[in-house]
């Protein structure tokens, strides 16, 4: 999956011409104050004048309480006893609980969100975009589902129980949970979906865990029975948290389903959909039948901003309270927000990593030569010049921070003499043109990326440079998302290519879908996740195939951490792709949006029903504090 969307002042060829109001950091400070200028030239001339967003945010918050471009620490419920410390020199608050801030709650109201690339389909079981991902998070439920804290938690089902062999699977269902059709949710909606998703005929929709169950039973109206063939480990986080559709949605056949259902989903969620204007909006409405605690929002709206300039315009005129998902800033766009008044930046770890894709085809299916590349790729440079340092350099496929991550690996050093020895030992030694050779045949490689994700086309055309200079014939291409990813995409030429994009993991460390010899598509149009061995298998394909298979099938943590920690060695080792960062997440949002809470574990309106905005209220220093709903530990 990707969904980058980054951005960053245009160069115009010509040096700008300051006024005598903007010709140092005092003055322009001194000029919004009085008006002079507005938020979006505040922006530009900030960038204009060459002022680190950092320094003219410290300048404006030093001379006034109240001064724009004040970083606020996020206030948490409970409140903190002391405000949250700014971390190093980024400007950013760490995203440790909900949004809690000052003044009045109030009852209703919308949030708008900024959306800079539309979904390609609101169909939860078919949608390869993190946006569509976002917004079906507020619409849909599963049986279970994560808290903030990557702890399984009731949805759909009420509670659940594992049998002692690990095969079995009793959910204990919601009497009281509808669908925005008014249909009454069943375990025929189960069976429904296990049935579509097994189905060749509906399309490319990830099977892994479904096509584990061997028989699926409903002895009363509240329970249902889930029997696997084998013991699957991933199963509550694949199944268990699968977004379910209403039966009688496929009344009319999958072609029926697949169109209309990807326009208006319905699901059992808090919001319904209630429009989505292609290029433009998607709206959401409170859904009053809900079975949880009903939203205190009365919209959720996705206005679709593919600029930066017109997003950070959109936050600073209060016509934009979030941008987050998907749609948080990137990286290398923090510095451009700093300035803005009235927001709160945050930031926190994510699950996603920014990798290259090794086409299994001609040289690139020798693990030497793979070696080289990542030697090659300049790594460093990417995430200290680009990035700005706001993010994690990787080496494997499990996230930092989580229990799977191991502790002692470190991304193989950048170092093209190494690169160079390493191809020149593989026999592809540099002709008169500068382009390596074997037998013949040149070393000539395609690298692609998404057109429209600027930071993504800095990241490919740097790596291109560094790859051609090391005698690899490579050529940046681009494309949107839709073709890179559909059956005319790159990974279904005959010729060696890479792709930069973001995978971003579940909350379980399986990783098989990815990986899998399983999981190779049959044809550019089925489903499964091990696209680079569409045409070759790993040659490791047996270690790794055996090592996710026990990992997937083993029950205790201890075991599977080991076994995942073999298979990021294998994977260091072998370089299947090259790894380069863990991303960091900067969501901004309006300083009145509360509840808001940014999660590694969850899409963006995992707990929009919390959400609310506030209003100044003289009497009133603080807004009354929302409880967050109560952990509560399903019966294992």
């Amino acid at each position: 999956m990707i969904d980058p969307a980054a951005g960053g002042p245009r160069a115009t060829g010509r040096r700008a011409k300051t006024t005598p109001e903007a010709r140092s950091v005092d003055d322009l400070v001194r000029a919004r104050r009085a008006g002079r200028i507005g938020r979006r030239e505040l922006i530009q001339r900030a960038a204009l004048l060459g002022v680190a967003a950092p320094v003219l945010g410290v300048v404006l918050t030093a001379t006034s309480d109240a001064a724009p471009g004040r970083v606020r620490p996020a206030v948490q419920y409970p409140p903190a006893e002391a405000a949250t410390p700014i971390t190093g020199a980024t400007g950013t608050v760490p995203a440790s609980g909900p949004t809690y801030p000052p003044g009045r709650p109030v009852d209703g109201g919308t949030v708008v969100i900024g959306m800079p690339r539309e979904p390609d389909t609101l169909h939860p079981w078919l949608t390869q975009s993190l946006a569509g991902f976002d917004v079906l998070e507020g619409v849909m439920d599963g049986l279970l589902r994560y808290d903030a804290e990557q702890r399984l938690q009731p949805a759909l089902a009420e509670d659940y129980a594992i049998s002692d062999d690990g095969l079995t699977y009793t959910f204990r269902l919601r009497r009281d949970a509808r669908f925005h059709n008014g249909d009454l949710f069943t375990a025929d909606d189960f069976v429904a979906a296990w049935e579509t998703k097994l189905d060749r005929a509906f399309g490319p929709t990830p099977t892994l865990g479904w096509d584990k169950i061997a028989d699926v039973a409903s002895p009363d109206d509240r329970t249902l029975v889930v029997t696997t063939e084998e013991p699957f480990a991933p199963f509550l986080s694949s199944v268990g948290v699968t977004f379910l559709c209403p039966a009688s949605a496929l009344t009319d056949g999958l072609d029926a389903f697949a169109e209309t259902f990807g326009r208006t989903p319905v699901g059992t969620g808090p919001f319904r959909v209630a429009g989505w204007d292609t290029g433009s909006r998607i709206g959401l409405v409170r859904f009053d039948d809900y079975w949880g605690d009903g939203s205190r929002l009365d919209r959720v709206v996705f206005s679709v901003l593919p600029e930066l300039d017109d997003r950070l315009e959109a936050l600073a005129a209060g016509e934009v309270q979030l941008l987050g998902g998907a749609g948080a800033l990137t990286a290398d766009e923090v510095e451009r927000a700093l300035p803005i008044p009235g927001i709160t930046i945050l930031e926190h770890p994510t699950q996603s990593w920014q990798h290259l894709d090794l086409k299994q085809i001609g040289f690139l299916r020798e693990t030497p030569v793979r070696q080289a590349l990542d030697h090659a790729t300049p790594k460093r440079r990417i995430v200290d010049e680009l990035l700005r340092g706001r993010a994690v350099p990787a080496f494997a496929d499990q996230a930092p921070g989580t229990w799977a991550h191991h502790p002692t690996l470190e991304p193989r050093p950048d170092d093209p003499d190494a690169a160079a020895a390493l191809l020149d030992a593989a026999g592809l030694l540099v002709g008169g043109d500068g382009v390596r050779r074997r037998d013949g045949e040149p070393f000539a490689m395609e690298l692609w990326g998404v057109d429209d994700d600027p930071l993504g086309r800095r990241i490919v055309e740097l790596i291109a440079a560094e790859w051609n200079a090391i005698g690899v014939a490579t050529t940046p291409r681009f494309g949107d998302a839709a073709t890179l990813w559909g059956p005319m995409g790159y990974q279904f030429s005959d010729r060696m290519t890479a792709c930069l994009y973001t995978w971003t993991n579940a909350n379980d460390p399986d990783n098989t879908f990815y990986w899998n010899s399983s999981q190779i598509p049959s044809s550019p149009t089925a489903a499964g996740g091990n696209l680079p061995a569409f045409f070759h298998p790993y040659r490791f394909q047996a270690a790794i195939d055996a090592l996710t298979s026990r990992a997937a099938a083993e029950s205790d943590q201890e075991t599977r951490r080991e076994l995942y920690r073999q298979t990021q060695e294998l994977l260091r080792r072998e370089v299947p792709v090259i790894f380069l960062y863990w991303e960091q997440a900067f969501p901004a949002a309006a300083e009145n949006l509360g509840g808001f809470w940014p999660s590694a574990f969850n899409q963006l309106l995992w707990n929009a029903h919390s959400w609310y905005l506030t209003e100044p209220d003289a009497g009133t220093p603080a807004a009354t504090p929302v409880p967050p709903r109560p952990p509560a530990t399903p019966t294992r």
